[in-house]
């Protein structure tokens, strides 16, 4: 779906394509003398379950690149390789299902695009203010971590606040997920 944004009194118009979706969202204020750093950087708390599934999703995308590259030059060890992987997903599947569903937080309504995001907090956090953020899709789709700034923070109706933000840094291939995503969104409807 295409959103026509209208930003603050300067009357700035932009057409950005964003989507709602449920994601698993973990965030912290962090000092504006670390927005810069890389969001996968230890020294930002990131969750054990986040670590662990986007460890898995590095793991997945770089063994299917090694299995195509093998696969030009032998097809059947590739093909025992890929019999090997899938055995491996089974059984990570199942650790997941059993071990890390119970680790994770529910899902909360959020809205995002490849250059930022807003979603509901339980207290007003100050424009301007850095955050760094994890997202995860419920399907696992993605599992990012970006830091982003605060453009607004607005009382809703359910007596939460509406917090908007933009990212500041993001990895290339985070936002390639995000783009995907928000792409696979605007298909359906």
């Amino acid at each position: 779906m295409e959103n026509l944004q209208h930003q603050g009194g300067n009357k700035e118009r932009r057409v950005m394509s964003r989507i709602d979706a449920a994601l698993r969202i973990n965030y912290q204020i962090i000092s504006d003398d670390v927005a810069l750093n890389d969001p996968y950087d230890p020294n930002f708390v990131l969750p054990r379950y986040f670590l662990l599934l986007a460890e898995l999703d590095q793991f997945d995308h770089a063994v299917n690149y090694e299995l195509e590259q093998l696969n030009e030059k032998d097809q059947q060890i590739a093909r025992i390789l890929s019999l090997f992987n899938q055995k491996l997903n089974l059984i990570t599947g199942s650790l997941y299902d059993a071990i890390v569903q119970s680790m994770l937080p529910i899902p909360e309504h959020v809205n995002f695009s490849e250059t930022g995001f807003s979603f509901f907090s339980d207290h007003p956090i100050q424009e301007g203010t850095y955050i760094h953020v994890t997202l995860s899709h419920p399907e696992n789709f993605f599992h990012i971590a970006a830091t982003a700034q605060v453009v607004y923070s607005r009382t809703e109706e359910n007596g939460k606040f509406r917090t908007g933000a933009y990212f500041i840094t993001l990895h290339p291939q985070d936002r390639v997920k995000l783009a995907e995503c928000v792409n696979l969104g605007k298909n359906k409807d």
